[in-house]
């Protein structure tokens, strides 16, 4: 039953990091199991590594160091939600654009119950680091405007016409490839371990922050030239921050358990900004392109079935909240 639910949980975050504006950082935080998932990455190195030496035992050890079961599942979860699921998700953010992220909104607006509570100890210096946080996503989301990426998702088009236009002629997209030179490594190594970082944290997308440091469109050209030194540096990049990052964060939660937790939290309750149902857009090609949160004009039946789709969410929440809740609570001692 114990893998049943991880297996669930996964499912969840692999349909998180569908969805724009929320990364798989924040459905872990929301579902409870971030310091673990944490812990496990942590965990991951060279101690683990040494375990191997002393055969069949030394490869459970290091299996259980590095919570292997639990991670695996995990991870199961989330690809078969990317693999079953996006397909439809993608479908009903394209055709019920409002609905959909009205759902989202709702099971995100309620979770926040769930990090809140894992804060031991509630302090103004708590609730100080968790505005911090809604500051640092709103602020990320201002820092490109809505035309910038209106413009970067027509280049992005572009460059996919161009391809799909040369193929049918049987020849390779003209695309200059992204020249190499020590400063270029350089920045795919630090762009691959922020992307890394940013993914990790609840609220923030590793694409957007690519797309922050300029890199967004030099990385998509290289994975269309197949340029193997540059996609190695990445790479390699997302792997040392991979283990940096997640050593960084669990000292933080073992040292600061309540004051990191308030800053995830607040930057899960800026990622609401992002998730807003009702927004101006603009297409590029066949893509949607969200420009600006704005108020509904009307109170039509569109507005009505985005309203409906938010209680919908905060329905399913509460309801597994308050499951939750019922399990945990201590049963009374029968009275003589």
């Amino acid at each position: 039953m114990i893998l049943v639910s991880t297996f669930l949980k996964g499912i969840a975050v692999g349909l998180a990091n569908i969805i724009p504006g929320v990364s798989g950082g924040t459905m872990l935080l929301l579902l409870g199991i971030y310091e673990r998932v944490i812990r496990a990455l942590r965990n991951i190195g060279l101690d683990a590594l040494r375990q191997l030496k002393d055969g069949r035992r030394g490869l459970v050890t290091a299996l259980r160091q590095v919570d292997a079961l639990f991670v695996g599942v995990l991870a199961l979860g989330a690809l078969f939600a990317v693999w079953r699921a996006a397909k439809v998700l993608l479908y009903l953010l394209d055709e019920h654009h409002d609905p959909t992220y009205g759902f989202f909104f709702g099971l995100v607006l309620l979770s926040v119950v769930v990090p809140y509570r894992m804060i031991k100890h509630k302090r103004a210096s708590g609730a100080l680091f968790c505005a911090l946080g809604v500051v640092a996503v709103v602020g990320l989301t201002f820092a490109i405007p809505g035309e910038q990426r209106l413009a970067s998702e027509q280049q992005k088009a572009a460059i996919k016409a161009a391809k799909a236009e040369a193929a049918k002629v049987g020849h390779k997209a003209n695309l200059p490839d992204v020249e190499v030179d020590a400063a270029k490594l350089g920045l795919f190594f630090g762009s691959g371990a922020v992307a890394i970082a940013a993914m990790i944290l609840p609220g923030i997308s590793g694409s957007f922050m690519l797309l922050l440091m300029g890199v967004y469109f030099e990385l998509l050209g290289a994975i269309t030239t197949r340029n193997g030194t540059l996609l190695g540096v990445f790479t390699l990049g997302c792997i040392i921050g991979l283990l940096v990052f997640t050593r960084i964060l669990n000292w933080l939660l073992e040292h600061h358990h309540d004051l990191t937790l308030a800053y995830l939290l607040g930057l899960v309750i800026g990622s609401l900004w992002a998730i807003w149902p009702f927004k101006t857009f603009a297409m590029a090609g066949p893509t949607r392109v969200d420009l600006h949160n704005v108020l509904p004009s009307n109170l039509g039946k569109a507005e009505l079935l985005t309203f409906l789709t938010f209680l919908g969410g905060c329905a399913i929440v509460g309801v597994f909240i308050w499951l939750e809740g019922r399990h945990a609570k201590p049963e009374k001692e029968p009275t003589t």
